[in-house]
């Protein structure tokens, strides 16, 4: 690939584009009223989950009759991004919180390619019960279950 000024623009316009993105969390699931004070909602999950990082707030997406439109919280670094997603696993603990879940911000070809290694998980979970079944590093990986002694929970 010859370096054109556009190649090199547009190389450029996509770094940047990913390093705005991982500055962002995305939540999900959270109900969405006429005249919220969504600042206070996002303020309440993350003392959940122990963080209390400087941050903006906004809905992102068109808004439809009975849905609720995700928000995009903009964080100071990715470092943050990694301490609330890793921490994100306790809002199931509050019954408030239930059916709200956090997420990186991903671009429309990362959430495709999500979207096929969730559904790759979801088969082999189906297919080999016995096992333990994960995501990293975009392989989905599978390992026998082991009994949990209670010093290791």
């Amino acid at each position: 690939m010859p370096f054109t000024p556009a190649n090199i623009m547009s190389i450029v316009k996509k770094v940047v584009e990913e390093e705005d993105r991982s500055r962002n969390v995305m939540v999900f699931g959270l109900v969405e009223e006429k005249n919220e004070d969504l600042n206070a909602k996002i303020v309440e999950i993350m003392e959940v989950i122990g963080e209390k990082p400087k941050m903006e707030v906004c809905r992102v997406g068109k808004g439809k009759d009975g849905r609720s439109r995700p928000v995009k919280v903009a964080v100071s670094s990715s470092l943050i991004v990694s301490q609330v997603i890793s921490k994100s696993r306790r809002l199931s603990e509050k019954d408030k919180f239930k059916t709200v879940f956090l997420s990186l911000d991903r671009s429309y070809d990362q959430r495709a390619v999500h979207r096929t290694l969730v559904a790759e998980l979801k088969k082999k979970k189906a297919d080999e019960p016995g096992k333990r079944h994960f995501i990293r590093s975009g392989i989905v990986n599978s390992v026998e279950k082991t009994a949990r002694s209670p010093s290791n929970t």
